[in-house]
């Protein structure tokens, strides 16, 4: 049997791979000023265009080249790219490569600190929702099924060594190591959020390139980080906390770029009339 424990660290880890970025969102949303106007007006666009810089980057490209070099895995040059070290900077390479070109792209007029911040909910909050989310979900589901005596009908459906593998994770698995992924999240998504404030800042000040790099290299050392600690077997309740105080620290970075960033939307001169002596 699956314990009760299990379920409820399950659902919360749902709950914050979920409810993180859409309830960001929703609040960034529903702010309205003094006077009643929406405080973050258009704010739900780069949350889009965050969400569509992850599914590019990740989903459409750099995953499916992953999945290509895992069957090659035997070749040195697979084995050197699916090394923790270069997967890790790879992944920064992909997702901060794909940020700046959505940024520039979709976002012209729009470069407020806010902005960015929406933008990376958008980001890590896709990445939450499809990566842990929805496997979650499922895993409640094997959960129900397995604590009400259905498991066995959908055993039948996988290999039996599978099957075995999947009951024993779910039944053997310390509860509370559920919660972990949500915790992860929660990391994650606050990494997001500082590196897509730094790189809009970048596309408005005109320091594109600096700011990219800089994000690579952040991004890439913050998954080495997690990468080298677990493989010195570390207990994952530190390394969470590390995740944690690195993300801390992107964040208050993010916070002193504020300044340098648009206080307001860009009016969008092609929609503008033109001058009264050009009318005349």
């Amino acid at each position: 049997m699956v314990p009760v424990a299990s379920f409820v660290f399950m659902a919360v880890t749902v709950v914050i791979a979920f409810g993180v970025p859409l309830g960001g969102l929703i609040w960034l949303q529903t702010r309205r000023t003094s006077g009643g106007a929406p405080r973050y007006p258009a704010v739900g666009r780069a949350f889009l265009c965050g969400a569509l810089a992850f599914t590019a980057a990740q989903v459409l490209t750099r995953l499916p080249l992953m999945a290509l070099l895992a069957t090659h895995r035997a070749h040195p040059l697979a084995a050197f790219l699916l090394s923790g070290p270069v997967a890790s900077y790879t992944a920064g390479l992909f997702e901060e490569t794909g940020r700046l070109v959505v940024m520039v792209l979709l976002l012209r007029r729009f470069h407020r600190w806010i902005d960015g911040v929406s933008f990376g909910l958008g980001h890590g909050g896709i990445e939450a929702m499809l990566l842990v989310g929805l496997s979650y979900v499922s895993n409640l589901v094997i959960a129900v099924m397995i604590n009400t005596g259905q498991w066995s009908r959908l055993a039948a459906m996988l290999p039996a060594d599978r099957a075995g593998a999947v009951r024993d994770a779910m039944v053997g698995t310390p509860s509370v190591l559920f919660l972990a992924a949500g915790v992860e999240r929660i990391s994650a998504i606050g990494v997001h959020v500082a590196l897509s404030v730094l790189v809009l800042w970048g596309v408005h000040r005109q320091r594109k390139a600096l700011a990219w790099l800089v994000a690579v290299v952040l991004h890439g050392t913050v998954n080495l980080t997690a990468i080298l600690m677990a493989g010195a077997r570390i207990g994952p309740w530190w390394i969470e906390l590390v995740l944690l105080v690195l993300a801390a620290a992107l964040l208050v970075l993010a916070v002193r770029l504020r300044p340098a960033m648009a206080a307001d939307v860009t009016p969008d001169l092609r929609r503008m009339p033109p001058p009264i002596a050009q009318r005349v």
